[in-house]
């Protein structure tokens, strides 16, 4: 297995650590999210990444994850928590959940859901 391999797992799991960190911090994310869905959130993404890299692995992940195609709630309940714990793990995304939302996503319907999390 390539170094470059396992450097992206390990960023793939510290970003999973911060995802489950941003959500215990915020009482709202914690009530919209499950605890097993905090859990499984870009696990699957970790293992492609062994078995494929990065560049294939994030491309699948793109297409099949709810968080990245927001077809309920649910799945835009992580994708917020996904954005605003982007930057504490992804340097070159620096931006909060608004701020992400504002650039990106703002033709999704998640700015009461951002006021309700307080972010």
């Amino acid at each position: 297995m390539s170094m470059s391999r396992l450097v992206d797992f390990k960023e793939v799991t510290q970003h999973k650590l911060a995802f489950l960190q941003v959500r215990a911090n915020n009482p709202v994310l914690s009530a919209n999210i499950s605890l097993c869905r905090a859990l499984m959130h870009d696990t699957g993404k970790a293992i492609n990444i062994l078995l494929f890299g990065d560049r294939i692995s994030t491309a699948i992940h793109r297409k099949l994850a709810g968080h990245h195609n927001f077809r309920t709630k649910k799945d835009l309940w992580e994708g917020i928590c996904d954005w605003e714990c982007a930057r504490i793990t992804k340097p070159q995304k620096p931006l909060d959940a608004r701020g992400t939302w504002v650039r990106f996503y703002n033709h999704l319907p998640c700015l009461d859901m951002l006021d309700m999390a307080g972010l």
